[in-house]
């Protein structure tokens, strides 16, 4: 839809290009912060080093939702990587040219580099690298684990429903094709060359289902806060709704993202099963300890 916010011009280096997808990136873990910082003053979690967390876990997940994105789209980014390297490395292979194919090889990767940071990521990738980031933040701070991670979760929620906004923005994670009314017809070449969108199609706006489907789920788990039993109880209710919903709407993605069982999943839609039958169990097992410690009081 609109891929590029504007573009900045800086004399002696050209235009610098701001992508409407990192903008909403960094609303989303501003908003993210302030609701942690809000729900961790409730739970009595000191909310700096909520804050603190949410960077460590901002920055993992980065990572991970990159990996994998490598991962289960790795034919696309190898076809433009032996492109890029056929092309002699773009602008920075142009520039150390005098270095010969080794100059388009540091082209190459930089101008890779620089589309994965212009590209979404795999969320199920930046969600268990923030998990684990976070695991040893927290038990390197001594926080209480799963009072945090109930912070953490309508946090998580609410900035993936902008994250989704940003998607929507850029054209990746789209949609199969539709013929139903509400069906989106991506035409930014831009979009086409960096995400691959399919152009001049009407396509199930998925990015917009993702993001309504978060924000209700952000919803949702604020309802439960008020009735929450249990520390944990609300990361796992994320965990679960989550799962459930993501499978169903992969139904309806169009983007590449791998498959298992010889096409009869999406990668994606694997990691949902597991997600969901985790959360259940360990919704279930909190529970049986919850149940144990009042009645040992």
């Amino acid at each position: 839809m609109f891929p590029i916010l504007f573009r900045i011009p800086l004399p002696g280096i050209g235009p610098v290009t701001i992508h409407t997808y990192g903008v909403l990136l960094v609303v989303a873990f501003l908003v993210a912060i302030t609701v942690a910082r809000k729900l961790a003053r409730r739970e009595e979690v000191d909310p700096d080093r909520m804050v603190d967390l949410a960077v460590y876990a901002i920055l993992g997940g980065l990572v991970g939702a990159k990996l994998l994105l490598l991962i289960v789209d790795r034919e696309f980014y190898s076809r433009q990587f032996s492109g890029i390297l056929a092309e002699g490395g773009g602008n920075v292979g142009a520039a150390l040219s005098g270095l010969g194919s080794f100059g388009a090889v540091v082209g190459t990767i930089t101008e890779m580099g620089l589309s994965l940071l212009q590209a979404g990521g795999v969320f199920y990738g930046g969600l268990i690298a923030g998990v684990l980031v976070a695991l040893w933040y927290m038990r390197r701070t001594n926080m209480p684990v799963w009072r945090s991670a109930d912070v953490a979760a309508p946090a998580i929620a609410v900035a993936h429903a902008f994250g989704r906004g940003g998607c929507f923005a850029a054209g990746c994670c789209y949609g199969i094709p539709t013929d139903l009314p509400w069906g989106t017809i991506f035409t930014d070449s831009y979009s086409g060359t960096l995400v691959g969108v399919p152009l001049n199609i009407a396509l199930h706006p998925t990015q917009l289902y993702s993001m309504f489907g978060n924000l209700m789920i952000f919803g949702l788990l604020l309802w439960f806060y008020k009735r929450k039993q249990f520390d944990g109880q609300i990361f796992w209710l994320y965990a679960l709704s989550y799962g459930i919903f993501r499978f169903v709407v992969e139904f309806w993605r169009g983007d590449p993202r791998g498959t298992v069982f010889g096409g009869a999943l999406s990668t994606s839609q694997f990691v949902a099963i597991v997600m969901v039958t985790v959360a259940l169990g360990m919704l279930a097992r909190l529970r049986m300890n919850n149940d144990a410690d009042v009645a040992a009081d």
